[in-house]
């Protein structure tokens, strides 16, 4: 038996739920995967996107592609037979989803991307640390080594925690309503976010934070959403407004593409705030009051100089 050597960064069982239904008869069903910055698309069959040769091996451990594969597995059975259809999950197969979405969280080269940098900053660090004690670049090194398997590692380890995380917290599927929209996803589909933390550039949202939300589009007609303090369970409908707003998240998430059963590209998508007039009444409020803050800042210092 061949070992997994092409692996997916998101698996192949998640993004065939995201195929054109117009793919003409007798041709292999493909989604739409639309480059970030460009927004050009094309027609790609799930197999042939989003993989690379040994994303998660560990000198020839195939353990965590293996764990990956049995994870999904068992979310495709459980999506087809009781998500598709809305009916409600047994306590086990709510489990093995919290599994599959805490597996989205943390497989995806964008979280690679930010672990490796956050270890890099520690390199740094320890780098600048050695030469001012004229000491060996021994603890650097140890991180550099630690550096090549810090996301493989990580993504097998913090499954369990995040799985259990997710288990307590509630659960709503939303849906469309009609077909005249569609919910899009991406190469980084699941995703934190706090409204509090909006107006802020200090802090990122986390999984202990009492407003934080986890989001992931599972299909083109459901995603689902993760929350403390929404007291929101089971499948409710979304009016097309909302559809579109959470695809504005979903695209202000990606990290190099967005995927799409369909073509046909909404401007709202690729906006930076929502058409939301409430959202941007407090938008503006919050800008202005910045303003305000900023300008007394700099008076106070004016006075300040001038007094020395």
């Amino acid at each position: 038996m061949s070992e997994p050597k092409n692996q997916h960064i998101i698996p192949k069982c998640y993004l065939k739920q995201f195929v054109d239904p117009n793919t003409p008869p007798g041709h292999e069903p493909y989604v739409w995967i639309f480059e970030r910055e460009a927004k050009r698309g094309k027609k790609r069959a799930p197999k042939n996107i989003l993989a690379e040769t040994d994303f998660y091996t560990l000198k020839g451990d195939y353990v965590i592609e293996k764990t990956l594969a049995q994870i999904e597995s068992e979310y495709s059975v459980i999506f087809e037979n009781k998500i598709k259809k809305k009916i409600p999950l047994a306590p086990y197969e709510h489990l093995v989803f919290c599994a599959f979405v805490a597996a989205m969280l943390q497989r995806t080269l964008k979280q690679k991307e930010n672990i490796e940098h956050f270890i890099d900053q520690i390199v740094d660090h320890a780098k600048q640390m050695e030469i001012a004690h004229g000491v060996p670049h021994k603890t650097s090194l140890e991180w550099e080594k630690e550096k090549e398997d810090a996301h493989k590692l990580s993504v097998i380890q913090m499954i369990p925690e995040i799985t259990k995380i997710l288990s307590q917290m509630n659960t709503a599927f939303l849906c469309t309503k009609n077909k005249r929209v569609s919910f899009i996803t991406s190469d980084s589909p699941a995703f934190l976010f706090n409204s509090k933390l909006q107006f802020q550039r200090f802090m990122g949202p986390g999984l202990g934070q009492k407003h934080v939300e986890v989001r992931l589009a599972l299909s083109p007609e459901i995603s689902v959403c993760f929350s403390w303090i929404n007291n929101l369970r089971g499948y409710i409908k979304l009016d097309e407004d909302m559809v579109h707003d959470w695809n504005r998240m979903v695209y202000g998430h990606s990290h190099k593409y967005f995927i799409a059963n369909s073509e046909k590209l909404k401007t709202r998508w690729f906006r930076r705030l929502p058409l939301d007039p409430v959202f941007l009444w407090r938008y503006l409020r919050h800008e202005i009051q910045q303003r305000i803050a900023r300008f007394k800042n700099r008076k106070h210092y004016g006075k300040y100089k001038r007094t020395k």
